[in-house]
């Protein structure tokens, strides 16, 4: 079967859970997608580790596994360690694609002498739109992969082998169409902590259609969008702060920025580069430009968004990524009362530390009746420390 025979990833994927073991803080946890989820919890508690499990993953595709491994500080520093004793870490992505069965991914990775790993197991088991099951399994340096239909018979590619290079994923070497479409699905998730400085400073252009982490390219890929996509992020950045109702791209020499057209006063309205508008503005815009950009991820993840944005407009930036979530699932961790109480109970994963490991959960029964009898509020009960994960 030709590349152009199969079925594509579409806008019906959905991430479904995510699986760590003796990954960082985490001994053995699981979080589980909505549209939208809400990670919350004290400081050091495992919120930024579940975050790096998903930078790790759409990093395999696009720069190796050894690149990915390195940019969270080593195979060691991965590793979960319980009195002292580290252990072998693993991540599982559990998925599907419309109303096909669940498909996943999942890899393993042990230790060798000299603070070194080889990639113990790596699998996935996609269900493609097309009736067809694509199959690949990566041990000892060997990968093996199949396609079949869902009735069980083999189409083709019965136990082909290719050696995959030591200490790498089968991710990087796209051999079989089943590889090609996880590495579709980690590329479609996405993580940005926007950091306003790099927003507002001259930028340098940018050829990529991508949204950068940091927003450090939101002048080149705001002007890659469509005319109706400008219209509908200015609109919705009016919702925030009124009276903007224009953007465009300025060039200087060679560096490029923003210029926002707001009205300050009735029938006047004021021209302000990137760098005179306030953090909050820079931070609410680049959100909603990740949603946005060319290349819209199915899965975002947002850390902190209520950093430097007032509450009234904070409020209606989560209504908006309510919105939006509808077609791109959403992550944020937050320490924001006011977020919770914008999003509601259900949306809640708490996040805390039990004897040196971290643990994810829905929130507890016993705090959710106050919240549906109008009791209280999961703000409060955040606020509190009432806000009670469910029993394991």
């Amino acid at each position: 079967m030709s590349e152009s025979q199969h079925s594509q990833p579409d806008e019906q994927l959905k991430f479904l859970r995510l699986h760590l073991t003796n990954f960082l803080s985490y001994r053995s946890a699981t979080l589980d997608f909505t549209d939208l989820v809400a990670l919350v919890g004290p400081n050091a508690t495992g919120k930024s580790n579940a975050v790096a499990a998903i930078k790790l993953l759409r990093e395999i595709p696009y720069h190796g596994l050894p690149v990915a491994i390195a940019r969270r500080g080593g195979f060691d520093q991965l590793r979960h360690r319980s009195s002292g004793r580290p252990y072998n870490p693993a991540i599982r992505l559990d998925f599907r694609f419309g109303d096909e069965e669940e498909s996943f991914y999942e890899l393993k990775l042990r230790g060798v002498e000299g603070k070194r790993y080889e990639v113990k197991e790596e699998r996935g088991e996609v269900h493609g739109a097309d009736g067809y099951v694509y199959s690949f399994l990566a041990s000892d340096g060997m990968l093996t992969w199949s396609e079949r239909r869902n009735d069980g018979t083999l189409v083709e590619n019965p136990e082909l082998q290719l050696a995959i290079p030591p200490g790498q994923s089968a991710v990087s070497v796209p051999a079989s169409y089943g590889v090609f479409l996880v590495s579709r699905v980690l590329q479609s998730m996405q993580t940005v902590e926007i950091n306003p400085a790099r927003v507002g400073e001259l930028q340098d252009p940018s050829s990529t259609r991508e949204f950068e982490p940091d927003g450090s390219n939101t002048a080149s890929v705001f002007d890659t969008l469509s005319p109706a996509d400008k219209s509908e992020l200015v609109d919705e950045l009016a919702a925030i702060v009124p009276g903007i109702d224009r953007i465009e791209m300025r060039r200087f020499a060679d560096k490029v920025t923003l210029a926002f057209y707001q009205e300050i006063h009735a029938g006047k309205r004021r021209e302000f580069l990137a760098k005179q508008m306030s953090d909050g503005t820079l931070r609410a815009f680049s959100i909603l430009l990740a949603m946005h950009q060319p290349s819209r991820p199915n899965l975002l993840v947002i850390e902190e968004p209520e950093i430097a944005i007032h509450l009234g407009a904070l409020r209606t930036l989560v209504d908006i990524l309510q919105q939006q979530s509808e077609a791109s699932q959403v992550v944020i961790t937050t320490h924001s009362a006011d977020i919770i109480d914008t999003l509601g109970v259900d949306s809640i994963r708490v996040v805390w530390n039990e004897g040196g490991e971290s643990r994810i959960a829905a929130v507890a029964e016993h705090s959710r009746e106050p919240v549906r009898q109008g009791l209280i509020t999961p703000g409060q009960l955040l606020k509190s420390d009432s806000l009670d994960p469910a029993a394991a």
